[in-house]
């Protein structure tokens, strides 16, 4: 608290103040109890996922590489305030030699959505981050295929996949947006997801991209004790908040290792839910997985692939896409300690290289950030690339006083505003 600043709690009225503190002297009581729970569960946990759990093999070839880090960023909402919606996004890269930034190794793309994208307001958003993620596929692409200089690795911020969910509900909807950086047409919704899987395929497959995930909600591990052991046995917390307890720094974890065997990350992901469906109530563990499974294919083919025709056939576009979210491999790192660890997603292509991906794994720990974890080159770019949460209504603002100094006068300006509260800005 600074210069003798009061309180909230202390400016409501006393009734008020004495019912909230008495509600946090109960909170901490519930919270101590559960922090003894969770001595006994470190336990159990450190027994169950050691097979998973090994040192970091490490690896000095990083140091020589000249390693990629690409992040894109956009408004976090739109600004209806002037009657015409605008969404801004941005992309950025920056080039390193090991740790150090190479001289002119920068670069930004950016431009904007307005109401020409004639969609309502969540699919205009789903729209806005889908533009977002193909700028910066489309420039981690464009880095892989250059020669000076040669890219040995690149670094996505976030999953392969990242831009899936939701697609399936908005990817039908007829978008004919141009987009203003590339000049590329999309006629659908569709047709930019399409072009974003091809894009993400090229990077996949070229042997030297990986991507580090900052919030990673999969609970494959709770999935895999609840299917071995029984319902009674999970543990309701995410395989992220479950490392974190037993890791230590410099640790690995493998999903691979620890089920020994290829299972799906994701459906043991959707294990526990799945198996509270009354559908498959009275089914074995094994009946339960193949239905997780199932449902996640569904659900995969929904967001990645063509929309059907609307008599229900049409042929399976994308089928590359599919695969690959079938291969993608998933470590945990945890490069500081009392912070959780960190997410690598790894493709084949990738795997193959056993040494790559010591580099990999040495280059997350070697130059991790005490802050965040994660490397500081990826906290740099994401810094560069942010665009402030003012940004939008600094923009709708800019519009209109521009069109005031071409003359526009305030009558019109209230008559072209007139369908939104000019109070009250959306974010």
């Amino acid at each position: 608290m600074e210069g003798g600043e009061i309180p909230e709690i202390l400016k409501i009225p006393r009734p008020l103040q004495d019912k909230f503190f008495s509600a946090a002297e109960e909170e901490a009581d519930r919270l101590l109890k559960r922090v003894g729970e969770i001595d006994k569960l470190i336990k159990r946990l450190s027994d169950e996922v050691a097979r998973g759990i090994s040192p970091i093999r490490l690896r000095s070839d990083w140091r020589d590489m000249t390693i990629a880090v690409v992040d894109g960023s956009d408004t976090p909402a739109i600004d209806e305030r002037i009657g015409v919606r605008f969404g801004l996004y941005a992309a950025a890269y920056k080039l390193f030699k090991g740790e150090d930034p190479l001289e002119n190794g920068e670069g930004y793309l950016g431009d904007r959505l307005n109401e020409q994208i004639r969609v309502g307001k969540e699919t205009f958003l789903k729209v806005l981050d889908l533009v977002t993620t193909y700028l910066e596929r489309m420039l981690a692409e464009h880095l892989l295929k250059q020669n000076t200089p040669h890219v040995d690795l690149l670094i996505l911020d976030g999953s392969f996949l990242g831009y899936r969910t939701g697609c399936s509900l908005v990817k039908r909807e007829q978008i004919d947006l141009t987009e203003p950086v590339t000049g590329k047409h999309f006629r659908t919704i569709y047709d930019l997801i399409s072009e974003i899987n091809d894009l993400t395929l090229k990077i996949a497959k070229s042997g030297r991209a990986v991507g580090v995930i900052k919030r990673v909600p999969t609970e494959a591990i709770d999935g895999y004790i609840r299917y071995r052991y029984g319902e009674g046995e999970g543990l309701n917390l995410s395989d992220r908040a479950l490392l974190s307890l037993v890791m230590s720094q410099g640790e690995v974890f493998s999903y691979e290792k620890y089920f020994g065997s290829r299972l799906r990350i994701d459906a043991l992901s959707w294990y526990r839910t799945v198996s509270r469906d009354p559908k498959v109530r009275g089914k074995s563990r094994d009946e339960i997985l193949k239905e997780a499974e199932r449902r996640v294919k569904v659900q995969l083919k929904a967001d990645l692939t063509a929309p059907a025709s609307r008599k229900g056939k049409g042929k399976v576009s994308h089928e590359g896409i599919l695969e690959l979210a079938d291969s993608l491999s998933r470590f945990f790192v945890l490069t500081r300690e009392g912070l959780p660890p960190i997410c690598v997603e790894v493709p084949n292509s990738v795997l193959v290289s056993e040494n790559l991906l010591d580099n990999v794994l040495s280059y997350c720990l070697e130059t991790s950030s005490p802050v965040t974890g994660l490397p500081k080159s990826l906290d740099l770019v994401d810094e560069l690339v942010s665009l402030p949460r003012g940004l939008g209504k600094d923009f709708v603002t800019e519009v209109e006083a521009r069109l005031l100094m071409r003359g526009v006068d305030s009558r019109r300006l209230i008559a072209l505003f007139s369908r939104f509260n000019p109070q009250k800005d959306e974010y």
